[in-house]
């Protein structure tokens, strides 16, 4: 097939959807003919155009790993014009004029679900459901609905598709959990060695709460025990590093590389996942597939809590009290919480990333070829 992907930005690290993004280029890269259209660099079967940010939210677009791309009607029409799909990742711009071109060439379209208003409003400061509602009208009826197909990452972002009454079909595609995440010898930092670790691993933003877990921690019994380890960048860093400083064990914040990642979750003794907003939630994945318990919150706005063993591995999103009440049991009960690693493989694996690539690439071929019956 001549895929033709479009997506705003497919270099960046800090964010989920992005990595994904590139993730799912890559195996198509060696399956299909794709043609890539985005920002960032110079790359065979790359079309790049000019990125730009919006002037009063630059800084929160910066902090999140986002920017936008300039399209071209003309070099975006040529591309388009060869390709048997299109596949397009973010509701922008670029998006935008994609969907027009591919639309009025009759190529079948795909649209991916990455994109939670949420998300973007508690970045900018912004909370209120009535504007997220309007945003998640918006995008279905802009962008969504003149699709063939959506492909959302969790049956949560598929109820908030229908939610706001989605008039296409919508299958669910994990972002998946590459193979690279699994169980492996590591060896615990030695300062680490007398601690009960628990990892943490995100973009440093309000949505994660960070802050949540910390005032846990100190509200622990066992808090001259625990070591809270933070992985990721962010706005909310030198706030953050200043708060993980007044737990007994000052909070440890690096951003690592994915080897030193793994060693993390191969190593650590608990995942705390505190996120009120999530589409799916890779890091637990990647956390679960490496079997490292996961603690998660059951926030309304995640996707997240689908990971969880059962109950017991569930917080009340916000509750410091209730999470308090969770953490303590499992460091109390260090044995079972031990013995959950293996349950957690097992549920992991339903996730692959192989069997995700391997769907979306039939929906893509089913769809090609219905378009190809019909003309």
């Amino acid at each position: 097939m001549k895929i033709v992907f479009v997506a705003d930005n497919v270099d960046g690290e800090k964010s989920g959807g992005v990595v994904s993004t590139r993730r799912f280029i890559d195996y198509f890269k060696n399956t299909d003919d794709l043609t890539v259209i985005s920002t960032g660099k110079a790359e065979q079967n790359k079309v790049v155009f000019p990125a730009f940010y919006f002037p009063f939210a630059k800084k929160q677009m910066q902090e999140m790993d986002f920017l936008f791309a300039w399209p071209n009607k003309k070099k975006l029409a040529a591309v388009i014009e060869k390709a048997d799909l299109v596949h397009i990742q973010f509701p922008f711009f670029l998006g935008y004029q994609a969907l027009k071109i591919a639309r009025k060439m009759n190529k079948p379209v795909v649209f991916g679900f990455h994109v939670q208003p949420e998300n973007l409003m508690w970045n900018i400061g912004l909370d209120y459901e009535w504007l997220n509602a309007f945003l998640y009208r918006f995008f279905i009826g802009t962008f969504y609905n003149k699709a063939d197909l959506v492909m959302a990452p969790s049956e949560f972002g598929k109820k908030m598709l229908d939610k706001f009454a989605i008039q296409v079909p919508v299958e669910i595609i994990s972002n998946g959990l590459p193979e690279q995440f699994k169980p492996k010898q590591c060896v615990k930092e030695a300062e680490f060695e007398d601690k009960f670790v628990i990892l943490m691993v995100g973009r440093l933003a309000r949505e994660k709460r960070h802050d949540l877990v910390m005032q846990a921690i100190k509200q622990s019994k066992f808090k001259d025990k625990i070591q809270l380890v933070v992985t990721g960048q962010g706005a909310l860093r030198a706030e953050l590093i200043d708060l993980g400083n007044t737990l007994p064990n000052p909070a440890f914040f690096e951003y690592v590389s994915q080897e030193k990642l793994i060693s993390l979750f191969n190593t650590a003794d608990l995942f705390i996942h505190a996120s009120e907003i999530e589409l799916e939630g890779m890091a637990v994945l990647e956390a679960i597939g490496c079997g490292l318990p996961a603690l998660i919150s059951d926030a309304e706005h995640s996707a997240s809590a689908q990971f969880a063993l059962n109950e017991d591995f569930l917080f009340s999103a916000g509750d410091v009290e209730n999470l308090v009440s969770k953490l303590d049991y499992w460091i109390e009960h260090e044995a079972e919480l031990k013995e959950s690693s293996l349950a957690y493989l097992e549920k992991a694996q339903t996730y692959t990333f192989d069997a995700s690539v391997k769907k979306a690439r039939s929906l893509y071929q089913e769809l090609v070829d219905d378009s190809k019956v019909k003309t």
